[in-house]
Order: structure tokens, then C-alpha cells, then sequence
């Protein structure tokens, strides 16, 4: 098995990662394990460089997949299992024991050992990126280590906890991480180990209740009035994210490539293209996000695509289809911009008013096709009319290509939109069943007599239900 090293940031340098194949995993250069020389300043960056190597590769790629946004190149069988849903348990196993075993524990470390010296900016920083990837992975899985997660020794097979109840308790920690003193003479300032805002902690306010806001909203489903006051509140005083919460410690060089190009891009070429569900709806509405979003084909310049599961049946290589614009240092984002407005904008919808909806709606696209390098106004405002939360997840599943498709995967399973997707033709299910979630890692299986039994891939996780 191959391994890959992680290399953290200092204040004077950036993080480099250094990936391989499929098969890849992380040394961590510096051990939380040796509190002598791990401080927070030193082991913060290695948490949040884990949580965005883990969630702008594999989480990224399958979330893009399954939300019709990437297909299988021809002549490639590498994600074909993905197009098929036939998916095995240990497919997952590196990104699940990465996050807890990098990522989870550093934050954990920076917790432990910055509460009890009232160290309140490196200690929000670290629950908020905490509770962060662990809503990921609760979405992912439904049922995670949580409450007896990361004692290490003390508790080696711990326990799995339901979604809502790890829900409840991370905006129970969150509220209280924000509740601290960060002027308190004994805070010290992130500065550059801050791999995301660099120690600003009105943004990092803003990132609190942007997060919560989409904890609140996986409600709406199944008891939308759970949250009610809590959303009406955060949307009154509008203190949500305004720029993008990303992670852009990479270098044009191996070592520092971002995780989705490295693997799937750089090592694993000749895989990903275009998908004709998105580049239908994108060429349809003559969207000039196109051709910012996908490169034309090497053989021809094409725009061409493929459904989901039709790569067995076509002829050609990657050269002659469109493929991802996704560059060797782009960011991971964690938030996009566009994406907290489409957020906000379904919460107007459902709680506030649909004139305020789709005011926010249209700078939601606006601030989409900013962030491409396009004109606001490159859009009519007649393209995309607002026809409430439908008009709002599509335009969102869009703008999250190349950037947040996992969050899109979530989206999807939580409200049925888009809901045009076509039927896998190499689909294992009969149906129109799709996946839901991740099967519970075979790597837990064979270490934590806890782990719970195996759950089919189409079985909703808790807040889909």
C-alpha cells in the first residue's frame, strides 16, 4: 500500500500534501500524541488540512457522481462500481479512519489542551471545524462514533450515536465555543495557523451561524418546525458568512496538488467527464458557467457528455469528451459564498417570505457566476425564473460543481431536487433507488465490535426519512 505524507502549515509556510492513488493514506508529521512539541499553533493546521484533503477528494468526486454532475470517462472502469451503486464496505475504509484519526483527534487535541488555559480563539476554531466534519459524516453515515469517540486508549470500541443525537449536541457546542471571551488576556491569535480565516473571529462568528443555519435546515423534513425561532432569529440579524470559507494552502507542484485534481485528475487520468444531466441543463438555458465549469473535448472541442452508467456502451477516450475544470491548486471549499445565499434563500422561502427568497435567489447566481470570473449580470434574470425551493436547489446543485457536490448529494436526499435525474443505466437496483449514505466502514467492522450492522446504501438517514 502506498502512504502519503502530510506536511503541515507554520506561520511562515503553507500546507503541502503529498497524495497517491486510491490506495492512499496520511503520516502525520507531527504527532498530537507528543504534547511536548504538538501546540495548538502546530496541530490546528494539520486538522483543517485532513478535513479538506478528505472532503475536496473522495467526498467531493462521489458526491459529484451521484449528483449526475461527473460521469464515467469511456475506455476507464475506475468509478464505474460509483455509476452502478455497487458499492463494497471497505470502499470508504481511509477517508472514514483519516478524519477520525488525523482530523477529528487534532481538533480534539487543540480543544483538550486550550480550554484549561482559556485559549478560547484556538479552542472555537477547533469545535467549529470539529463539528464541522462531523456533520459530514453524519450525513454520510447516519450513526458515528461521537460521544465516546477520541479517547483513544481509554476507550478503544466506542459506541455509535444517532445522527440527531450527534446533531443536538454539536449545536450545543457550538453556541458554547462561541460563548467564550476571545479578548481575555490569556487568548492567543491563531494568525496564519488559522489555515481559513487567520484568526478572525467576527468571520468566524459568521461560519458558526451559517453552519447552524444548515444543521437547522436537514429539519425541515422531517419536523420543520423544530427550529423555527432559532432560523427566524439567525435570519434577522443576518450575520451569515459573506466570502467563501476555503482552504487554499496548495502548490502548483506534487507535493501541494488539491486533493480532487491530484487523484482524479493528475494520477488516476483519463477518468471524470462531464456528465449529460448538467451539461444538458447547461446548455439548454445557453448558461455561460459552461464553459467555466467543464473544458471542451481535446478531439474536436465538444461539449460531449454521458449519462450515468452509459460509459460501457460508448465508444471514444477521455480526449473526447468534456472534462471538469478543476486546477492543480484549486481551493476546498467548506463554504462557497453562492452557497450560503442559496441556503439562506430556502430558509426565507420556508420561514420569512417568498419576495425575500427570491431576491436572495438571484444574488445567489449573481455571486455564482462572480466567483467563475463572469459578469453578474452574465445571466438574464429571466433565465432561471424563481419558482420557489425547486428554482433554489437546482440553481444551488449547479453552482456547487467543481466546488461542494457532497453538499449538493445531501441536498438531494433531503428534498428531491433536482429532480430530473435520470436512472443509472447500470444501476444494480430496479427502480429509481439511488444511494442515500455510506455503508459503515469494513475497517470499524473488523476493529469495533460496536460497529452496527450493515444498512443498505438506499436506506435514508435520519433526516430523509
Amino acid at each position: 500500500m502506498k502512504r502519503i505524507k502530510y506536511y503541515l502549515a507554520t506561520l511562515v509556510t503553507s500546507a503541502l500534501l503529498l497524495s497517491s492513488c486510491s490506495e492512499s493514506f496520511f503520516d502525520i508529521n507531527v504527532s498530537p500524541n507528543n504534547p511536548a512539541t504538538a501546540t495548538p499553533a502546530l496541530v490546528l493546521p494539520s486538522a483543517i488540512s485532513g478535513s479538506a484533503y478528505v472532503l475536496g477528494g473522495y467526498y467531493h468526486a462521489v458526491g459529484s457522481f451521484w449528483t449526475q454532475q461527473y460521469a464515467q470517462s469511456p475506455s476507464a472502469t475506475q468509478w464505474a462500481e460509483w455509476e452502478s451503486y455497487n458499492l463494497a464496505e471497505d470502499d470508504f475504509n481511509r477517508q472514514f479512519t483519516t478524519l477520525y484519526a488525523g482530523s477529528l483527534y487534532d481538533y480534539q487535541y487543540v480543544r483538550n489542551n486550550t480550554a484549561p488555559e482559556a485559549n478560547w480563539k484556538f479552542y472555537a476554531i477547533s469545535t467549529l471545524m470539529q463539528a464541522y466534519t462531523f456533520q459530514v459524516l453524519a450525513d454520510l453515515y447516519d450513526e458515528i462514533p461521537f460521544t465516546e469517540a477520541l479517547q483513544g486508549v481509554a476507550v478503544p470500541q466506542p459506541h455509535y450515536d444517532k445522527g440527531s443525537v450527534v446533531y443536538d449536541s454539536l449545536l450545543v457546542r457550538i453556541d458554547n465555543a462561541m460563548s467564550k471571551d476571545f479578548s481575555a488576556s490569556t487568548v492567543q491569535d491563531p494568525g496564519t495557523s488559522d489555515l481559513i480565516f487567520a484568526g478572525n473571529m467576527a468571520t468566524w462568528k459568521k461560519f458558526a451561524n451559517t453552519l447552524k443555519l444548515k444543521i437547522y435546515m436537514r429539519y425541515t423534513k422531517i419536523d420543520p418546525n423544530k427550529y423555527k425561532t432559532q432560523i427566524q432569529a439567525l435570519l434577522t440579524a443576518n450575520d451569515f458568512l459573506t466570502t467563501d470559507a476555503k482552504f487554499s494552502a496548495f502548490k502548483a507542484e506534487q507535493t501541494g496538488y488539491n486533493p480532487f485534481y491530484n487523484t482524479f485528475v493528475d494520477r488516476l487520468a483519463s477518468n471524470v467527464i462531464a456528465n449529460s444531466t448538467l451539461m444538458k441543463y447547461l446548455t439548454d438555458n445557453s448558461d455561460p458557467r459552461r464553459e467555466k465549469l467543464f473544458a471542451p473535448s481535446a478531439t474536436g472541442s465538444l461539449m460531449a457528455s454521458v449519462a450515468t452508467g452509459q460509459s460501457p456502451t460508448t465508444t471514444g477516450t477521455i480526449k473526447n469528451f468534456a472534462t471538469p475544470i478543476m486546477g492543480s491548486t484549486a481551493p476546498v471549499y467548506f463554504f462557497s459564498k453562492e452557497e450560503v445565499l442559496f441556503l439562506i434563500a430556502e430558509a426565507q422561502e420556508r420561514y420569512v417570505s417568498s419576495a425575500a427568497a427570491e431576491a436572495t435567489y438571484n444574488s445567489a447566481i449573481q455571486a455564482s457566476l462572480v466567483s467563475l470570473g463572469l459578469s453578474a449580470s452574465a445571466i438574464s434574470s429571466t433565465t432561471y425564473p424563481y419558482t420557489g425551493i425547486k428554482s433554489i436547489l437546482e440553481q444551488k446543485w449547479l453552482a456547487s460543481t467543481n466546488k461542494r457536490a457532497i453538499e449538493a448529494f445531501f441536498d438531494f436526499n433531503r428534498t428531491g431536487y433536482p429532480d430530473f435525474f435520470s436512472k443509472s443505466l447500470t444501476s444494480i437496483y430496479n427502480g429509481t433507488e439511488r444511494p442515500q449514505r455510506l455503508f459503515f466502514p469494513d475497517s470499524e467492522r473488523k476493529t469495533n465490535a460496536n460497529t452496527p450492522a450493515k444498512v443498505a446504501l438506499t436506506e435514508k438517514v435520519w433526516w430523509a426519512k
